[in-house]
């Protein structure tokens, strides 16, 4: 059988026009799925787009009132569910404060394997179920989730031993 193949610029015209009708027939699907050019919706979103979270939080130790803000992950929304919430903190090595165990887990959907807290970085850690804020930079470990980031008072964490916070929403 003798096959006549098409000519280079021929199929040049023929790919264009199939990768077109794929890409508008995606779209719609992309969008409900909450993937967009960038990726997934919300991830480095700017304030006021869709999916950008900035619930900011207060935390109060003594007279002195820290403030956060909200990561926009499950686990930092299951966290915020649980405000108002007083807890008792204590050091932890040189580089944290952490609570004791929560009432409850948080979710930890979507979550790394495994992170490092920074200097001024709120997280939970699965493991034990706690909070954790980072005055100093934290080891790698699996089960730490960030749920905030502190944007003022950090210096409130330099008290030496336990302390008392009260952790409220801003809104």
């Amino acid at each position: 059988m003798n096959h006549v193949a098409a000519k280079p610029t021929a199929r040049k015209g023929i790919l264009r026009a199939l990768l077109l009708a794929c890409s508008v027939a995606a779209s719609p699907l992309l969008a409900a799925s909450g993937v967009t050019e960038t990726g997934i919706a919300g991830r480095n979103a700017m304030p006021g787009q869709q999916g950008a979270q900035h619930v900011k939080i207060h935390i109060t130790i003594g007279t002195t009132r820290m403030t956060a803000t909200l990561e926009d992950n499950p686990t930092a929304r299951d966290f915020a569910a649980l405000l108002p919430l007083t807890l008792m903190l204590r050091d932890f090595s040189e580089a944290e404060k952490v609570s004791s165990a929560l009432s409850r887990p948080l979710s930890t959907a979507g979550a790394p394997a495994n992170a490092a807290g920074a200097v001024g970085d709120i997280a939970y850690y699965a493991p034990w179920r706690n909070i954790a804020f980072y005055r100093g930079p934290g080891p790698n470990a699996a089960g730490v989730i960030r749920i905030a980031r502190i944007t003022a008072g950090i210096e409130a964490l330099e008290q030496p031993g336990q302390v008392q916070v009260t952790i409220t929403r801003a809104d």
